[in-house]
């Protein structure tokens, strides 16, 4: 597996801190485990929320491998989100200028042969890339999806809509939180992408897809991706993990 990454701030953010965090973790055998955090919250706690999860995510996840097990990784997974959650809302509880934080999580575990574990909090994404085109493999937990899912509006229309970044499920708001966790086999050729929402409000699916496949560049995408985001206003803090198969 080849990986490249890439953090920005953005451009309308450029005196703030970047409140995205990811973290990648490569096993002895050959396995990789990869998050992206989207923290929220008021002054400088959105960036205490992302870090704080990530690595209460990657801390469990890494002392508790010990071989590949499909069945015993997806059940980590969700504990490992859990102790995230935990960590973050009793810091948030703990101290005032932190109340109410938290932040979006998508982790990826992944195999030499492709298999892959998935997990999702909130609206940062995994995508599949590959010959049949691109594929968004999590399910965003925002107020735009439940308006799509119910017939309210389009794809298209959720792109634009003034609530796309109310998201409706989040790590360290609440108590307790549920994540969704899902398996996917990619192929050899295919890429993994995880990525906040920096991406994908500013930048196309089929923008997406261009620059990681059939640009024949994947190695320049995420550099590309940041400075098509940022041309068009570079609202958020933008993260991408890009994982080649």
């Amino acid at each position: 597996m080849q990986v490249w990454t890439i953090s920005d701030v953005g451009i309308s953010r450029k005196n703030n801190p970047n409140e995205d965090t990811f973290i990648l973790e490569k096993m002895e055998d050959g396995c990789l485990l990869a998050v992206v955090c989207d923290g929220m919250g008021g002054a400088n706690a959105g960036e205490i929320a992302s870090g704080l999860a990530s690595k209460t995510f990657m801390g469990f996840l890494s002392e508790k491998y010990s071989g590949w097990n499909e069945n015993q990784l997806k059940k980590n997974m969700r504990e490992a989100v859990s102790r995230a959650n935990k960590a973050v809302f009793d810091a948030s509880v703990g101290e005032s200028g932190l109340s109410g934080m938290g932040t979006t999580i998508v982790a990826a575990f992944i195999n030499e042969e492709g298999e892959a574990v998935l997990a999702n909090v909130g609206d940062s994404r995994a995508y599949l890339v590959g010959e049949e085109g691109l594929c968004q493999l999590t399910h965003d937990h925002s107020l735009v999806n439940e308006m799509i899912l119910r017939g309210e509006i389009s794809k298209l229309e959720a792109h634009r809509h003034p609530s796309r970044n109310l998201i409706t499920r989040a790590v360290g708001v609440e108590p307790e939180v549920k994540c969704d966790i899902y398996t996917h086999k990619a192929k050899k050729g295919d890429f993994i992408l995880l990525c906040s929402d920096g991406l994908s409000d500013q930048v196309s699916e089929p923008e997406i897809y261009y620059e990681i496949y059939e640009s024949g560049h994947p190695e320049l995408a995420c550099q590309s991706l940041v400075e098509l985001a940022n041309s068009r206003g570079g609202s958020d803090n933008i993260t991408m993990i890009l994982i080649a198969i």
